[in-house]
């Protein structure tokens, strides 16, 4: 009837996707892109189908080209609410990461002029609590302009010529230590090599591409699709499972992100706090944290909590990633038994991604290096 419907040929690609028919779902990706060369999602999905299929070179290309359309220019959705809201944490660490850029000789004038512009801004913004996201008067926004929640500046992390991994780590301990835990859980020191663990750093510090301000905790996100795409990052997620064909499986990677936290949340009386408890939507998680032990104020804590109750297979996307009262409802059944893993700087954890999980508390020295990261990759489909 509308052959030439792009949203639908993007449906049929999510679909076939879903299925494993990687050639097909590529296929329809490609058809929706010809009808509506602008297409964000489309470009975005085909780049994940093309991780699958092991082209990492054209799957950048199309993580590239989404975040264009999404957040270049000229976005294909101006109004988009990434762009029409702000919170005083998301200015307090656009406002930290400017400085930071300015310090390390980054388009002096330029960063030090927006870290000006900036502080203007918030102290004409009335916040109840700093985490509030708050609507951009059309002043704020025209004086922003497409600075806001844009790619300003982002560095480039190239593939590495030997294993991102660790060359140390022990795999049939590894191996046996994940599979030793009921239902799947195992982790690892020394996670990446030096020169991946610097490389990443670097590539996050000084990225603009904290887009994310919508969690109640006040913490920013990162996404593969919207600029946390590099060669070094998707390396990382395949050099894994190769270094651990055991655990991983024939599983594809899913998904990546990384979060970015604010010092505050150690302090009383303020709303910013990590993770609420939640499971994901994939079959193995890695998450590994980046951030100096130096900037750690509490060794025995700043991590992550893994309980050792899985999400019901009935329950949907919602109910197992959002419900918090239904969570510790389920969690009490198994009388709460859990894995603290404390932070340590490049500790990376295994687990089942079906198992429970939370930020531990959090409590690192104030400064913008001092900020806690972590790096979330996802593995699989979640079974059912």
């Amino acid at each position: 009837m509308k052959p030439d419907y792009a949203v639908a040929h993007s449906n049929l690609g999510v679909t076939l996707k879903e299925l494993g028919r990687l050639n097909e779902a590529e296929a329809s990706y490609t058809q929706a892109i010809a009808f509506k060369p602008d297409f964000a999602d489309a470009h975005s999905n085909l780049g994940m189908t093309l991780i699958a299929k092991g082209k990492t070179e054209s799957a950048l290309k199309h993580f590239e080209r989404n975040l264009q359309l999404k957040r270049g220019i000229n976005p294909v959705d101006p109004n988009h609410k990434s762009f029409i809201t702000i919170s005083n944490a998301k200015l307090d660490h656009d406002i930290e990461q400017f400085e930071y850029l300015a310090a390390s000789g980054y388009d002096i004038k330029k960063f030090q002029e927006l870290a000006k512009l900036y502080k203007k801004v918030k102290s004409e913004i009335n916040h109840t609590l700093d985490t509030d996201i708050v609507p951009l008067s059309d002043k704020h926004q025209l004086l922003l302009g497409d600075t806001y929640n844009r790619p300003v500046h982002i560095l480039e992390a190239p593939a590495l010529d030997k294993s991102a991994i660790g060359d140390s780590l022990d795999v049939t301990k590894i191996t046996e230590d994940y599979f030793e835990h009921e239902f799947g859980l195992t982790y690892i020191d020394d996670f990446l090599s030096p020169t991946a663990l610097v490389s990443l750093r670097e590539f996050l510090l000084r990225s603009t591409i904290w887009f994310d301000l919508s969690h109640d905790g006040g913490y920013m996100g990162a996404y593969l699709s919207e600029g946390l795409a590099s060669p070094l990052v998707l390396q990382i997620a395949e050099d894994l499972r190769e270094k651990f064909p055991k655990i991983f499986k024939h599983h594809q990677l899913t998904q990546l992100w990384a979060y970015k936290y604010d010092s505050r949340a150690c302090k009383k009386d303020n709303s910013f706090k990590g993770i609420n408890v939640h499971a994901d939507f994939a079959a193995i998680n890695v998450n590994f944290w980046i951030t100096p032990n130096t900037a750690n104020l509490d060794p025995s804590s700043g991590g992550l909590v893994v309980y050792n109750t899985e999400a019901p297979l009935e329950w949907d996307f919602k109910m197992y990633n959002t419900n918090e009262q239904k969570i510790r409802e389920e969690i009490r059944k198994s009388d709460q038994k859990k894995t603290i893993v404390p932070h340590n700087e490049n500790r990376a954890v295994i687990f089942n991604s079906n198992l429970f999980h939370e930020t531990d508390n959090i409590e690192f020295k104030e400064g913008y290096e001092n900020r806690r990261i972590n790096v979330t990759i996802l593995f699989g489909r979640r079974e059912l």
